[in-house]
Parts: C-alpha cells; sequence; structure tokens
C-alpha cells in the first residue's frame, strides 16, 4: 500500500505546474543614477533591464540570450570592463563596471551609457560603483563588438 501512494504522489508532483519549482530572481546589476534606478534581473530564462524611480518602471527590455537584443562584452583598457547591452529599436542601453587600475591613475567605474546607433547620447555614473553580481559569461548572451563600448 505504501508504494502505491508514494507513486501516486510523485505522479501529482509531475502533473501538477503550481508545484513545479521556478529559479528565485537574481539582480545581476542595479544602481542609482540621481534619483533614477538602473537595475537587471535574470529570473526563469529571461534577463530583464529596469530603468525608473521610485519603485516604477520608465523603461523594461525583457530579453533571452537567443533574443538578439541583450548582448555582453568584456574588454580590457586600464582594468576590466564588462557590460550588457539591451536594444529597443535604435536605441542601446549599456549598463558597465570598469575595475579602474591604480597603477595608471584610472578609478574604478559604472553606469549606464545610452546610444541611438553609434551615437552616444548619455553617459551617467552610479552613485556608487557597482560590480555585476555574477559572470557575464554564465548569462549566456551573445558577444558584443566594441563598436557599442561604454568606454
Amino acid at each position: 500500500m505504501k508504494t502505491t501512494i508514494i507513486v501516486g504522489l510523485v505522479g501529482l508532483t509531475i502533473l501538477d505546474p503550481a508545484s513545479a519549482v521556478r529559479a528565485k530572481p537574481v539582480t545581476v546589476f542595479t544602481c542609482a543614477i540621481a534619483k533614477k534606478t538602473v537595475s537587471v534581473i535574470q529570473a526563469d530564462g529571461q534577463i530583464t533591464y529596469h530603468y525608473g524611480a521610485d519603485g516604477k518602471d520608465e523603461m523594461v527590455i525583457a530579453s533571452t540570450p537567443g533574443s538578439g537584443n541583450v548582448f555582453g562584452l568584456s574588454q580590457r583598457f586600464a582594468g576590466m570592463e564588462y557590460q550588457l547591452r539591451f536594444t529597443k529599436g535604435e536605441y542601446s542601453y549599456i549598463v558597465y563596471e570598469s575595475e579602474g587600475n591604480d597603477r595608471s591613475g584610472a578609478a574604478a567605474s559604472s553606469g549606464l551609457v545610452v546610444m541611438q546607433g553609434g551615437k552616444r547620447l548619455s553617459d551617467r555614473s552610479c552613485s556608487h560603483f557597482t560590480e555585476f553580481a555574477i559572470p557575464l559569461d554564465s548569462l549566456g548572451v551573445p558577444e558584443d563588438t566594441d563598436t557599442y563600448s561604454a568606454m
């Protein structure tokens, strides 16, 4: 009798979508820029860009690694620089961190660059230096070109 009950419960668990375990959202990047906040959240196979104030999104760009609207780039300048670029139409929204280098006098920085095509419209720094919480290669996004470098 116990075997029948256990098999029955396993079958119910597999068939019941409400019991499926969902991945906990991961904050990949977040920083304050003046009175706004820019953040990138990874959850359930999506990578989502958020921008807004007071907990209200003014812009959201939802992506998956294969959607064609999110790209990653790692490159070295004075130190390592990491960035994620989200696209919406002809606009690119690039969140970045740059390690800096004490020997060359380059300070660490992080922020948001907005581009229209290849033209830089805005470059705003985070109020406090922010690093990506997870390695960018773990996101599985395609590699970007340096045409859209935040540096």
